[in-house]
């Protein structure tokens, strides 16, 4: 937390450790000018970085160490976050995100160009085949009930396109057999208790992802969803899915 502190309460040094860079080594003076500062001071706390170990100083020229790197990264998230939670508040209050995995909260609301859909009942199900048909390579899925319309958009997919599904175990007597072992090889389900699922989603090809979460009723939420292209994002929804992945089980 000291070097949190050291780094957070000084706005000077925020943007000074925006401005380096692993690869590109600069000196103070250049940073000064680009950040329109007093040399003096851009210098003095390019000293202390590296004291602290958040910076590297080559001769006259100075580059973010490997520890540097992520707190800048941090940072950014930490602003990115900042902006997210008011433009979410509402929704954070009518979900129960504390669900969450501890591991998974602390990137929750860290991404940058997502966007907060309100679907009505009636375009679920066009907006839910649209993703599962549009997937090229790849289709993951974590859902709450088990539709039979669905299940035959699966079942008729070609077998180039790998699909892993996760359903609540409570659902299965809603399969028929022909539905656990489908023709197509590259289909997989596997279930979970309903008790330890904390989102629904699809992410379609690793290049978009939505995901919902339980409202206030301990109901899953399909009509308010976040969704983008975001890379956080979808590195965030995979993770959150592999995770519910291998603590599933087959039947």
């Amino acid at each position: 937390m000291e070097l949190w502190n050291f780094i957070l309460n000084s706005q000077k040094r925020m943007d000074i450790l925006e401005e380096l860079s692993m690869n590109n080594p600069q000196k103070s003076l250049d940073i000064a000018k680009k950040l329109e500062m007093r040399w003096q001071d851009v210098s003095t706390q390019l000293n202390l970085f590296v004291e602290k170990k958040l910076a590297i100083k080559d001769g006259t020229q100075f580059y973010l160490s490997k520890q540097g790197q992520i707190y800048k990264s941090q940072i950014k998230n930490l602003q990115n976050l900042e902006t997210n939670v008011e433009k979410y508040s509402e929704f954070i209050d009518n979900h129960n995100i504390e669900k969450i995995p501890n591991c998974f909260v602390r990137d929750f609301l860290t991404w940058e160009k997502n966007k907060l859909s309100h679907i009505t009942s009636l375009d679920v199900f066009p907006f839910i085949s649209k993703n599962v048909k549009g997937s090229k390579t790849e289709h993951l899925g974590i859902f709450s009930r088990i539709s039979k319309d669905i299940q035959d958009i699966f079942s008729g997919m070609k077998d180039n396109i790998t699909i892993r599904i996760i359903y609540p175990i409570e659902e299965v007597d809603k399969l028929k057999e022909k539905d656990i072992v489908f023709d197509n090889q590259n289909y997989y389900l596997r279930f979970v208790e309903r008790k330890e699922m904390y989102c629904v989603m699809q992410v379609c090809d690793r290049n978009f992802s939505w995901i919902g979460f339980e409202d206030q009723r301990n109901e899953f939420d399909y009509l308010n969803i976040i969704e983008g292209n975001d890379s956080r994002f979808l590195d965030w929804s995979v993770s959150n899915f592999e995770y519910l992945w291998n603590n599933s089980k087959k039947l």
